[in-house]
């Protein structure tokens, strides 16, 4: 059937054809996507949409998070907020997923049943769709080690009990915390293609990826949220080495020049125009130079942005130190970091919500 309308369509109006495939190409999308793009394109436009996404690190498994043992009451915060601030997606880092869910066979201290990224499907409802990637644990386990740091320093990890082996997921800890931690995104609307993406890690540190999804229907736009190896564990031999900057590059690839891209998480890194950058202010540079950032408002000038930290000594104190973002090709028509000091009690981080400009068609 549309087929037939387009060729209806190209009989009737051969001579101001600019309608060059665009009903195939949104087919995918619904019938009545492939009616709005054919009629836009026929006028010679492009359709430009506004996407409203939140991204939050809910520190949801850390021996350091506050609420790493509510994992239920986690999860309704995460759809309270999604639900208050009109967010069609979510990326959550740092969240207990289903890939081991009623995991009693592994560790029989587990009284739960349902992990973070279940308990989150059932508080948003129906319409919303979530898909996860585990985080893995490297061939060397860093866990009860010392290991070379930066600068000729040494780390040194404490023991996680229980220590599974080295090559073994990354499992949550904790009687009421079944699965393993990874990254997340939740959709409202249906879920199209899903991509997962290794990044290089250290060799000792996790084992990090991206995380893509497509969604099909209403506004047919790319999520991708990934989660940056921190700078405790960002260390190499080789001088100037670096994972995160490899792992930007690595972001780069993956996005490519997809207008219809939204993209973000837990960088781990300050922006360049941060006075505090330092020695990292040029990692995220070639994300800043490519695509826009989300408190870089309609401008894109300024590199730098909002603290998204809590203070570790004093919760109700908001740091300067920036480390969650949202890309896109387009610009943000709004920006916000949620700063209402009540977070402090679910997560080290705040979680920032963004409206986007999308091209589609």
């Amino acid at each position: 059937m549309r087929r037939q309308l387009g060729a209806a369509l190209a009989a009737v109006a051969a001579a101001a054809l600019v309608y060059t495939g665009s009903a195939v190409h949104s087919a995918k999308y619904g019938e009545s996507r492939t009616q709005e793009v054919t009629r836009d394109a026929m006028a010679g436009a492009t359709i430009t949409s506004s996407v409203r996404v939140l991204t939050w690190n809910i520190c949801g498994e850390s021996g350091s998070c506050p609420a790493r043992n509510q994992p239920e009451q986690l999860a309704a915060q995460v759809a309270s907020l999604a639900v208050s601030r009109s967010a069609e997606a979510v990326f959550l880092q740092e969240v207990c997923g289903n890939d081991a869910e009623n995991d009693k066979t592994v560790d029989g201290s587990k009284t739960a049943d349902k992990s973070e990224v279940t308990l989150l499907g059932e508080k948003l409802g129906s319409g919303w769709n979530i898909a996860f990637v585990p985080y893995v644990r490297p061939a060397e386990n860093r866990f009860g080690s010392t290991m070379p740091g930066q600068d000729g320093t040494t780390v040194t990890y404490p023991p996680r009990y229980p220590n599974p082996s080295a090559t073994s997921d990354f499992r949550c800890r904790g009687p009421q915390l079944v699965g393993v931690q990874g990254i997340a995104i939740a959709v409202k609307g249906t879920l199209g293609e899903r991509e997962e993406f290794d990044l290089h890690s250290p060799k000792a540190g996790l084992f990090l990826r991206a995380l893509c999804v497509r969604r099909m229907s209403g506004t047919p736009v790319r999520f991708c949220t990934s989660h940056l190896t921190p700078k405790s564990e960002d260390y190499d031999p080789r001088a100037g080495f670096s994972y995160r900057a490899e792992q930007v590059q690595r972001l780069q690839e993956i996005v490519g020049d997809g207008h219809d891209t939204v993209f973000g998480g837990d960088f781990n890194t300050r922006p360049p125009d941060d006075p505090a950058s330092g020695s990292d202010s040029g990692i995220l540079a070639p994300l800043y130079a490519r695509y826009r950032e989300c408190e870089q408002g309609t401008s894109g000038t300024a590199r730098k942005g909002s603290g998204t930290m809590w203070d570790s000594t004093d919760t109700t104190v908001r740091t300067d130190r920036k480390y969650d973002y949202l890309f896109s090709q387009g610009s943000f028509t709004s920006c916000q970091v949620q700063s209402d000091s009540a977070l402090s009690a679910w997560s080290d981080h705040l979680p920032m919500v963004g409206t986007a400009s999308v091209t589609t068609g």
